[in-house]
């Protein structure tokens, strides 16, 4: 199991926005992210900046069958007006799946760090 964390930020004023869309996503993109092999996510917001986590078999075939989606590619046109890249540039949804951050430490109950 692959862990992918990424970083997001939203316009100025439109942390609300981002919010609401969230809570409403659209069912077929919830069935993209299954049939992909997606298996948790995540989302977190200080402010503006938005962190994401997912927990997928292969990120890179995830990436992949998301980005040909014509739902999931609809989502994330649909999100470019609210959102910006890290740095703060303009967000390419075509883009919408970063390589992520490296993880540094990883622990879970009952097993060694590490694994």
């Amino acid at each position: 199991m692959e862990r992918i964390v990424f970083l997001m930020k939203t316009r100025p004023g439109h942390e609300e926005e981002y919010v609401r869309r969230h809570r409403e996503v659209w069912p077929e993109v919830l069935a993209d992210m299954e049939k992909a092999g997606l298996h948790k996510m995540s989302i977190f917001m200080q402010g503006r900046d938005v962190f994401l986590y997912m927990e997928v078999e292969n990120y890179a075939e995830v990436s992949r069958i998301l980005l040909n989606s014509p739902d999931s590619v609809r989502w994330e046109e649909y999100m470019t007006p609210i959102l910006e890249d890290p740095a703060g540039g303009d967000y390419d949804p075509n883009k919408a799946f970063p390589d992520g951050l490296p993880e540094v430490f990883y622990w879970e109950s009952g097993k060694p760090s590490g694994t």
